[in-house]
């Protein structure tokens, strides 16, 4: 009678190695976009304490914004793209984007960002 069989096989291996390294490498490809995001999470709340309380215009805050993002060498999105509007308490400052990375031949990754922040007058 055979023994107790333990251990992986050389095709199972296989399996588990090219599903670690697809995960893998698409971590690698979104590392850059989250770092990138992280930047401009940095730059809403940097806006935020800022301008808190001071009753700024909306001028003012895009101004503010557009500073931040050159400081923080900030490609992905422009100030344009950041849409304040008046709110019961001061400011509403949004911005969406879409990220996307290539991955492998016609595959894409795509990231949907929307973050926002409240500035009171």
């Amino acid at each position: 009678m055979r023994g107790r069989q333990q251990g992986i096989t050389a095709i199972g291996f296989l399996i588990i190695a090219i599903m670690v390294a697809a995960i893998g490498f698409a971590a690698l490809r979104l590392t850059p976009i989250y770092l990138e995001h992280m930047k401009i999470v940095s730059v809403l709340k940097d806006v935020k304490a800022d301008l808190d309380g001071t009753n700024p215009s909306i001028q003012l805050i895009k101004s503010a914004i557009g500073k931040r993002l050159n400081i923080e060498m900030v490609r992905v999105v422009q100030r344009q793209d950041f849409k304040v509007k008046k709110s019961e308490v001061g400011y509403s400052v949004r911005v969406q984007y879409n990220a996307e990375a290539p991955y492998f031949a016609n595959v894409w990754l795509l990231v949907r960002f929307n973050d926002a922040v409240e500035i009171r007058r």
